[in-house]
Parts: C-alpha cells; sequence; structure tokens
C-alpha cells in the first residue's frame, strides 16, 4: 500500500499554544507506525499562523494556509492536501490521547463501517459557569473533533458544508447526510481525544451561532426548535447554573447572558427564518 494508511487533519487559527499541545499527541510512533499516518495542519490565521511553530518544533507535520473562510472550509482544504485511505479530524485545542489512531485502526479493520466516532472527555465537573468543553462519552454526536471517515465517504458528500454563516453545526450536517447516504457509524470509546475546558461562548457570539441552526433546519426540511427558547429548558438551565460550582457573580454574568441570547434570538429569528426560506426556494426554482 502506498502512503499512509491515516490522514489528520487539524484545522488551526490564532491558538499556537493549544495547537502545539495537540502535536505533541501525535508524534510519530505515538499512535501508529511511522508512516502508518500523516499529520497536516490547515491554518486560517490573519494576525499570525502557526507555520514557524510547525516548521521548528513539529517538523514532522505539514503547514498549509487554510481558505480564510471558516472552519469547514478548513477543514475540507486540509483533507484536500493529504493522502491517507481514511480522515481523521480532531480540533487544534484537544489532546489526542495515546493510541487515539491506533484503536481507530482496529476498527477500520474489524468492524464493517466507513465512519467511526471516539471518546471525547474532559476534567469534570467544569470549573464555573463561564467555562465550557464538549462531552461526549457514549457516541451518537458524531463531532468533528474525534471523527475518522473513508476518504472515498467524504468525498462522496463533499466534504463539510461551507454555507453555514457561523461555524457551527457542520458537523450535525455531516451526520445528517451520512443518514442520507445510508452510511452509519460506529463508536470506539477506546479512541480518546481530551478536550481541556475553556472559557464560554460569549453570550452574543452564541447567540449570532444560532443562524447556522436556523440555516440548517431550512436546509434538511427540519421544523426550527431552540431549547433556550423553551420555558422548561430555560429553567433547568438556570438551576444547573445556580446549583453548579463557580463564583456567584460568574453565575449572576451567565444568567443574565442567557436572557440577552433569548431576547436578542426573538428579535432576530423571523428575520433568518424568512432569509433562509426564501433561499431555499430559489435554489429548489433553479433545480
Amino acid at each position: 500500500m502506498s502512503g499512509p494508511r491515516f490522514s489528520v487533519v487539524i484545522p488551526t487559527c490564532h491558538r499556537n499554544d493549544l495547537l502545539a499541545k495537540c502535536l505533541e499527541g501525535l508524534v510519530p510512533g505515538r499512535q501508529l507506525a511511522e508512516g502508518d499516518y500523516e499529520v497536516v495542519v490547515s491554518d486560517d490565521g490573519s494576525r499570525e499562523t502557526a507555520e514557524a511553530l510547525v516548521r521548528e518544533q513539529f517538523p514532522w507535520a505539514r503547514w498549509t494556509q487554510g481558505p480564510r473562510r471558516g472552519p469547514a472550509a478548513n477543514r475540507n482544504h486540509g483533507a484536500a492536501q493529504t493522502s491517507g485511505a481514511w480522515l481523521a479530524f480532531t480540533d487544534d485545542d484537544c489532546i489526542p490521547q495515546e493510541d487515539w489512531l491506533k484503536h481507530m485502526h482496529a476498527a477500520t479493520v474489524c468492524l464493517d463501517s466507513h465512519v467511526f466516532e471516539g471518546k471525547t472527555t474532559t476534567d469534570l465537573p467544569l470549573k464555573g459557569p463561564l467555562w465550557q468543553a464538549p462531552v461526549n462519552e457514549n457516541g451518537g454526536f458524531l463531532w468533528s473533533c474525534n471523527l475518522v471517515v473513508a476518504r472515498e465517504v467524504f468525498d462522496r458528500l463533499g466534504g463539510f458544508d461551507e454555507n453555514f454563516p457561523f461555524p457551527h453545526q457542520e458537523d450535525v450536517d455531516l451526520r445528517i447526510r451520512l443518514k442520507a447516504l445510508g452510511e452509519a457509524w460506529e463508536f470506539v470509546p477506546q479512541a480518546v481525544i481530551h478536550h481541556p475546558q475553556r472559557p464560554a461562548t460569549s453570550w452574543l457570539r452564541r447567540a449570532r451561532s444560532q443562524q447556522s441552526g436556523v440555516y440548517l433546519c431550512h436546509k434538511h426540511g427540519q421544523p426550527l426548535s431552540f431549547a433556550n427558547l423553551d420555558p422548561v429548558s430555560f429553567l433547568r438551565a438556570y438551576k444547573r447554573v445556580i446549583t453548579g460550582p463557580g463564583p456567584l457573580w460568574d453565575k449572576a454574568r451567565f444568567l443574565g447572558g442567557m436572557v440577552a441570547e433569548q431576547v436578542y434570538l426573538l428579535a432576530k429569528i423571523p428575520s433568518w427564518k424568512k432569509h433562509y426560506m426564501n433561499e431555499v426556494r430559489g435554489i429548489e426554482a433553479k433545480d
């Protein structure tokens, strides 16, 4: 077999300190035998890039300038620079644990599937409401921070949809399109990616990112549903924040952000809905 079996794609943007920790977990020989996998860093940075970091500290990895059109396009660009039969995606703020790819490799050999997701962990409990980290202990999410997909299937899908207005929901969209293709996926709990806690997204950025949710629903003909606009879900989240860890001031700031997010969405969703409804009709008319 010519070329590596796995191509690891890492999109990055202005997070060199975190990227370095990610790459440390992918040192040749730590995951699979040297030559069985390659690592490509696709860099969307503009103020600075990771080129010097990769060249000087991780010369076995390959750096490429990303298209600067968001993480979906960045992942697609990185994948296009690789040659492995399997594409393994993780993020620059994640730390692949030892034998992550070894377990993914065993799954590709033993299981009749073209798509695999691993376990994503963090140090729990969270430090407080102003901290966040994705956790996937039991599978079913198919998040792009711990995903392996056969190149043939990825190419057939056309990669990640680059039309999402904010970096949000692209992996959910990929999951929906995989189901439409009849491609089931397997959960590999031994293939672990650690996602350290990070400062929570601001309420305004979180609210704006919901525009991607509106786009997703109209793209796939699904009803709009926002948990943060549902009174029961809001009260449950309110209770979790109040009874959870963290300083009282942080809790007050987070709860205020939740209310502000609701007000923002109530004002914006009608116009977003109208915009994407017209966009979908325009596409259907062209077809």
